[in-house]
C-alpha cells in the first residue's frame, strides 16, 4: 500500500482520536464540575458507550459475509459512523437535560441510550475498519499499516485536546454543543474521504474469521495460558484507565484549574504516550522483547499513580503534570508490548477469534473502569469527607492494581499458549 493511500485511510483514526477527548475526556469534567453532577451518575452514562460492544463486535464482523453494494467493508463503516456522529452532536444536551432534571429516570435513560448508541457505532465501524486495512494489505504490510493509523489516533488526541481548548476557553453551554457539533462534522468528514474509493469491489476478498461472543467466550474459558492472558488483559486495561473520567475532574475540585487548564492534562498524557510508544517501537522491544516492554509499561504506571494519589492528598499541583507525562509514557510502552503479545496469543487460521476474544476483554475491562472509577471517588468522598483523599482513593488504588498485574504477567507463556490451543483450535472449526 502507498504512504498516501494509507495515511488517507488513517484519517479514520485521527477523528476517533478527536472524539475519545470529548467523549470521555472534556464532558465528563464539565458534567462534573460546571453542571455539578454526581461523578458516579457521569460514569454510568459515558460508561455505556463500553458495554456495547458485545453487540456490536458481530455487527462489525457481519461484513465477512453480507455486502452491501458489493462492498464487505464501506457500508459497515459509513453506517457505524452515521451512529457515532448523531450520538456525538446529542450528547451535549443529554448533558444539560441531566443537569436540569438531576435524578429523573427519563434523562438518565436518555443519557445511557444515547451513549449506548455512541458505543455501537463506534465498534461496528471500528471492527469493519479493521477488517478493511486487512484486506487492503499484505501480511508484510500490515505492522506499519497498524503503526501509522495508531500514530494518526494520537494525533487526533492532540487535535482533539486543542479543538477544546479553543472552543471552551470561557465555558458557556453554547460553546459545549457548539464543540460537539463541530466535532460529530468531522468525524463524518474524516472518515467518508479515508474510506471512500479504497475498497474495491472486484477485488474485494473477505476474511472467513467471523466472531461471534459464544465462540470467543468458549475459547477463553478453555486452557489455562487462555484464561491468564484474558484475566492479564482486562486487569491491565482496568487499572490503567480507571482514572480517565476522574483526572479531569480531579484538577478542577482539588485545583481548581479551568477546562482549558484540564483539556491540556490530554496533551501531556499524549506526549508521554507517543514517547513511550517511540522507544519501544524503535529499538527498546528488539532488546527486551514485548512481555517485559509491557511489564515496564505498568511499572511506570504504578509509579506515576503513586505520585497523583500524593499529589491529591498533599495537595501539591507541580506534582501532577510530570505524573500524567510519566503515565502516559507508561501507557505508550504497555500499548507496544500488550499490542505484540495479544498478536503472538492467537493461533493460525483462528486470529479473528483470539482477536475477538481479547477485544471484549479490553471494551469490558474500559466499560468497569468507566464506570468504576466514579463510584469510588464517590464512595471515597462519603467515608473521607474530601475531595482531595477521595481523588487520592482513585490513584492509589491503580497503584495497586497495576502492581498486581504486574505480578501477573510473569505466569503468560506464549509458547505454552500455542501448545494448549492448537487442540482447541481445531475442536472449534469442527463446530464443538
Amino acid at each position: 500500500m502507498k504512504m498516501g493511500k494509507l495515511l488517507r485511510l488513517g484519517l479514520r483514526q485521527l477523528a476517533a482520536g478527536m472524539l475519545s477527548v470529548l467523549a470521555v475526556g472534556i464532558l465528563n469534567r464539565v458534567m462534573k464540575v460546571e453542571l455539578g453532577l454526581a461523578l458516579g451518575l457521569i460514569s454510568v452514562v459515558i460508561g455505556a458507550h463500553y458495554f456495547a460492544a458485545p453487540l456490536a463486535i458481530p455487527l462489525g464482523h457481519r461484513s465477512d459475509r453480507r455486502p452491501y453494494f458489493g462492498l464487505h467493508r464501506t457500508p459497515y463503516i459509513l453506517g457505524g459512523t452515521a451512529l457515532t456522529v448523531a450520538a456525538t452532536a446529542a450528547a451535549p444536551l443529554v448533558a444539560l437535560l441531566l443537569a436540569g432534571r438531576p435524578g429523573s429516570p427519563l434523562a438518565i435513560g436518555l443519557g445511557i441510550l444515547t451513549f449506548l448508541a455512541l458505543g455501537v457505532g463506534m465498534y461496528s465501524a471500528g471492527a469493519a475498519y479493521l477488517a478493511l486495512i486487512a484486506d487492503l494489505t499484505t501480511e508484510a504490510e500490515r505492522g506499519k499499516a497498524v503503526s501509522v493509523v495508531w500514530s494518526m489516533m494520537m494525533l487526533g488526541i492532540l487535535a482533539g485536546v486543542f479543538l477544546g481548548v479553543g472552543t471552551l476557553n470561557d465555558y458557556s453551554d453554547e460553546r459545549l454543543i457548539v464543540l460537539f457539533a463541530m466535532t460529530a462534522a468531522s468525524v463524518g468528514a474524516l472518515t467518508l474521504i479515508a474510506v471512500w474509493g479504497q475498497e474495491s469491489r472486484s477485488a474485494a476478498r473477505p476474511s472467513s474469521e467471523g466472531t461471534s461472543p459464544a465462540e470467543a467466550w468458549w475459547l477463553v474459558t478453555r486452557g489455562r495460558q487462555v484464561r491468564r492472558f484474558f484475566a492479564f488483559l482486562f486487569s491491565a486495561i482496568l487499572f490503567l484507565f480507571l482514572q480517565q473520567v476522574v483526572l479531569e475532574p480531579f484538577g478542577g475540585d482539588v485545583f481548581g484549574l479551568e477546562v482549558r487548564q484540564t483539556t491540556l492534562f490530554n496533551a501531556v498524557q499524549m506526549v508521554g504516550v507517543l514517547t513511550g510508544m517511540g522507544i519501544a517501537g524503535g529499538w527498546l522491544s528488539r532488546v527486551w522483547g514485548n512481555q517485559r516492554i509491557a511489564g515496564l509499561g505498568l511499572a511506570a504506571a504504578c509509579v506515576s499513580f503513586a505520585i497523583l494519589g500524593g499529589a491529591s492528598a498533599l495537595e501539591q499541583q507541580p506534582w501532577v503534570r510530570p505524573a500524567i507525562g510519566l503515565m502516559g509514557l507508561g501507557m505508550g510502552l504497555f500499548n507496544v508490548g500488550g499490542l505484540a503479545l495479544m498478536m503472538g496469543m492467537s493461533t493460525s487460521g483462528k486470529t479473528g477469534l483470539y482477536m475477538g476474544a481479547w477485544t471484549l476483554a479490553q471494551a469490558l475491562a474500559n466499560g468497569l473502569a468507566s464506570v468504576g472509577g466514579g463510584f469510588l471517588h464517590d464512595l471515597s468522598l462519603n467515608a473521607l469527607g474530601t475531595e482531595a483523599n477521595a481523588y487520592a482513593v482513585v490513584f492509589l488504588v491503580e497503584a495497586a492494581g497495576t502492581l498486581a498485574t504486574m505480578l501477573m504477567l510473569r505466569r503468560v507463556n506464549v509458547g505454552e499458549f500455542k501448545r494448549q490451543t492448537l487442540p482447541l483450535a481445531g475442536a472449534t472449526a469442527e463446530g464443538v
